[in-house]
């Protein structure tokens, strides 16, 4: 460079400082030596700092993405290789910033450094995940702790609800339990038990029919149902036991099996069929007719197959007894005389279930009974809440029980769950060729029955698998 002032005739050295002032400052000869030496220090200096600040670390090659306006460019991160300075920002003087004339080359003078301090670099393996763009769904993939908390969440959130679900059904449960009328038990009993057929696997629960139109009377028994739940088979059996038996009657003599309810209510129907039939009975439940009807209405009605004959018998009840009971319209409910399948209401089931005098007498009967059970244990999975609860308030004024409510509560609890799932049995007693038409010196038609023979017949049916009936046989011929 050459220097020349024009005023004093003596050497000076022109030098540009930073293009942010604006100005350009001129130096005396006197003072170049001691300015060299300052900017000499202070590029050592600065230049420690850089070095120490951009030491290499050991990271792998990976491709980075710089993103320029509307271009990307690749280009490769390396431990060694420098990041790239962020141009400085213009500063607030006030000036319109003017262009920068470019720096002297490095010779005799030296070359220009900024005298601001170095900024810190950010780490290079910081620098290059910086400009990565993440795909959300692999991130959240990687989050192994959030994933936990959600699943813990979820887990909560269901037990939480099903905790709900219980604590609501129970309640619903007991209170429709307290509702039921208790039936007078003396507490003593009568058979001993130990000569009784017996399983702790099966639940036998005595359904009572009555014959009556009223809460305050107590008639004959019109249907005596044996409901058994064997848990181990997983499987229900109705026994219906014909009201025509003619049998003793602890303390009222002989009589048919019908007018033990009559006599002394259902304890003494219990114990009967117990003392006749050796099998024990662990709980019985009383309904009338208006029970019947309401109930088969809270499980959304039966769907049942009859013939034109019982249709016409079914009209006929409903327009004699049933819709009177009711309360309603004699013509209400009536169903077309013709044979079909029909999703009938609770008074057109009680009412086919009352046919006696077409088919087989009183033994279809107790098959149309047995029907219409088996079809309402079906359509418990699809009870409606508001009809179910609707009706459920109609029908539980007439029903009796004279099981505890802790009994009742439990089976409240099971007997939903496997209502669809245990498969449908149906008996009969007396069994076929076990008994005999007779009358009595008054003229009365009667059952007369082999006791023993149906005995062994609910034995078999009931307590015993095949395998135990086929080693028996064995042991028989042997």
């Amino acid at each position: 460079m050459s220097y020349k002032d024009s005023n004093d005739n003596q050497d000076t050295m022109k030098f540009k400082v930073p293009p942010q002032a604006g100005q350009t400052r001129i130096y005396r000869a006197g003072d170049i030596e001691s300015e060299k030496k300052r900017r000499a220090e202070m590029s050592a200096a600065n230049k420690k700092a850089h070095d120490t600040l951009t030491m290499p670390v050991p990271v792998k090659e990976k491709a980075d993405t710089v993103q320029t306006g509307n271009t990307h460019k690749k280009r490769r991160v390396t431990a060694n290789s420098q990041p790239q300075r962020k141009p400085s920002v213009t500063q607030n003087t006030g000036r319109t910033p003017t262009a920068s004339a470019p720096r002297p080359s490095s010779g005799a003078s030296g070359t220009h450094r900024s005298t601001a301090p170095a900024k810190p670099v950010r780490n290079t393996e910081e620098k290059e995940y910086s400009n990565v763009k993440v795909n959300k769904k692999t991130a959240a993939a990687n989050r192994p702790k959030k994933k936990k908390s959600r699943a813990g969440l979820f887990i909560r959130l269901f037990i939480v609800a099903l905790i709900s679900v219980f604590l609501i059904y129970s309640s619903v449960a007991l209170y429709y339990i307290s509702k039921i009328n208790p039936l007078e038990v003396s507490g003593e009993y009568v058979n001993d038990p130990d000569t009784m057929l017996y399983s702790s696997e099966i639940k036998n629960i005595l359904i009572i029919g009555e014959d009556t139109r009223d809460t305050t009377t107590r008639g004959l028994s019109d249907s005596m149902i044996l409901l058994s739940i064997n848990h181990k088979k997983k499987r229900f059996q109705m026994t219906s036991f014909m009201r025509d038996i003619y049998t003793e009657i602890d303390g009222c003599g002989s009589d048919k099996l019908n007018a033990a309810y009559a006599y002394g209510g259902s304890e003494l129907l219990k114990d009967t069929i117990e003392d006749n039939f050796k099998v024990r009975i662990d709980g019985c439940v009383t309904l009338n007719f208006q029970a019947v009807a309401h109930l088969v209405d809270a499980v959304g009605g039966v769907q049942i197959t009859v013939s034109a004959d019982e249709a016409n018998a079914i009209n006929e009840i409903l327009y004699n007894e049933v819709n009177e009971i009711m309360g309603d319209d004699q013509y209400d409910s009536f169903l077309p005389v013709a044979d079909g399948t029909f999703l009938m209401n609770g008074k057109q089931a009680l009412s086919y279930s009352r046919i006696r005098y077409i088919g087989d007498a009183d033994f279809e009967r107790t098959q149309r009974q047995r029907t219409v059970i088996t079809q309402m244990m079906k359509r418990i999975t699809k009870i409606r809440p508001t009809q179910f609860s609707k009706s459920m308030n109609e029908a539980i004024q007439f029903v009796g029980s004279d099981m505890s409510v802790t009994d009742m509560y439990f089976m409240s609890l099971y007997l939903p769950f496997i209502a669809g799932r245990y498969k449908m049995e149906q008996l009969r007693v007396p069994a076929e060729g076990t008994w005999s038409f007779d009358e009595t010196w008054d003229g009365m038609s009667i059952l007369t029955v082999d006791f023993y023979a149906n005995t062994e017949y609910l034995r078999n049916n009931i307590y015993l698998t095949e395998k135990d009936i086929n080693r028996s046989e064995d042991t028989e011929e042997e």
